[in-house]
């Protein structure tokens, strides 16, 4: 990706006002906190929705305007006993069943095609236990992978997305809790798109959908600074180098007192943050993921080695060892479902991490809180982390 373009998408998200560093502002923005006094320092940050570029836009996929449930059964008697060992009583399956036309495939199971009533009307809890199903066939797109929103206002989520206020109603009727209970899935795109009267209107629920929420985080400097152990944290056992210099000329520059924590990431995530992927990173065959992003974190030249590479694990037991909390700058967390890694982020500070939440072009690489990030990947509700760090000298 060229470096102009990736320091447009860059200004693009940062938007106006935001820049190397910063004076104290007016006011503070809505959604801006502060984190208080840690080992990282002062922190204040805010949230952002971070929009595909148009060229990457154009490349998308849409989806059918037709719901369509794909279940790996081949005959409705099948179906009907597959949602019965799932806890479905008889009166639910009723309701979803009678509400399909259904047609069967031997290849691929049995499609349903709900109507838009089932669809629209379908009671939450039946929602969510019926697409905690569709998600585990991945042939259902946006079950098996749902938009994520983590906010329940949706108004506020989709603010000057032009999307109109029927739509809107439908996404809040639509969306469905994560299993964390912290955020909200959407798995209903094609029913949108229904509601769309024609493309342009199409091509704005699309790109208002793939809207990706990152964070903007600042930190505060003064006189009164530790810079010396500010460093000490930013520079993670020497793997980032040159922080303190950094740290000192901002506070010897009048009426600035904010860096942007984009300066004190190593090289690779600072060139990549706020960027979506370009046609180019993938020739290859294959775009950066989780663990691509993690393992290169610290590397000026980086590697191609992903989460499915037969050596991943040999290179974690390698070059990283276990950590406990507090977790530092620049620890590897591996979220796993039982023994499965499901994703990795490098933790930044604050439980703020550094992400990239899909191995395609429309992920970006982007800040978040770690419960964002859990409740974005924990499709079953029972994750958890384990912490790795960096070692100074690899094992033998």
């Amino acid at each position: 990706m060229s470096l102009v373009l990736r320091f447009s998408v860059f200004l693009t998200a940062i938007t106006t006002g935001l820049a190397f560093a910063q004076s104290t502002p007016a006011s503070t923005s809505a959604g801006s906190r502060s984190s208080g006094t840690h080992p990282w320092g002062d922190l204040e940050y805010y949230e952002i929705p971070l929009t595909c570029p148009e060229h990457t836009l154009r490349m998308l996929d849409i989806p059918s305007s037709q719901t369509e449930w794909l279940f790996e059964q081949t005959s409705i008697k099948g179906l009907r006993a597959h949602l019965t060992a799932k806890g479905f009583p008889e009166e639910e399956i009723h309701y979803v069943l009678d509400g399909c036309t259904a047609i069967f495939d031997p290849a691929i199971g049995t499609r349903l095609f709900p109507d838009d009533d089932l669809v629209r009307n379908m009671p939450l809890p039946l929602r969510v236990k019926t697409y905690r199903i569709l998600a585990q066939n991945p042939r259902n797109r946006f079950h098996h992978r749902p938009l994520f929103m983590n906010s329940g206002n949706v108004t506020e989520w989709f603010r000057d997305s032009g999307l109109p206020r029927a739509i809107l109603a439908d996404v809040a009727q639509l969306a469905y809790p994560t299993p964390t209970g912290n955020a909200y899935y959407f798995s209903d795109v094609s029913f949108l798109l229904r509601q769309a009267h024609k493309s342009p209107e199409e091509q704005l629920v699309m790109r208002a959908l793939m809207r990706r929420p990152a964070l903007m985080a600042r930190l505060k400097l003064d006189t009164n600074s530790d810079l010396a152990a500010l460093s000490d944290y930013w520079a993670a056992g020497f793997k980032n180098k040159d922080i303190l210099p950094l740290m000192e000329s901002v506070v010897r520059t009048k009426q600035v007192d904010r860096l942007d924590i984009a300066h004190l990431l190593p090289p690779t995530p600072r060139r990549n943050l706020f960027t979506f992927p370009e046609l180019s990173e993938g020739a290859s065959g294959r775009f950066p993921d989780w663990f691509w992003t993690c393992y290169n974190f610290f590397r000026f030249t980086p590697v191609d080695i992903y989460a499915d590479s037969p050596n991943w694990e040999a290179l974690m037991t390698r070059e990283f060892e276990l950590a406990l909390r507090p977790y530092q700058f620049g620890d590897m967390l591996v979220v796993r479902n039982g023994d499965q890694a499901i994703h990795g982020c490098i933790y930044v500070a604050d439980d703020i991490v550094y992400t990239k939440n899909s191995a395609d072009i429309y992920s970006p690489w982007i800040l978040m809180k770690l419960d964002d990030v859990l409740a974005y990947h924990d499709m079953r509700g029972d994750a958890e982390i384990t912490a790795h760090r960096k070692r100074e000298v690899p094992l033998p």
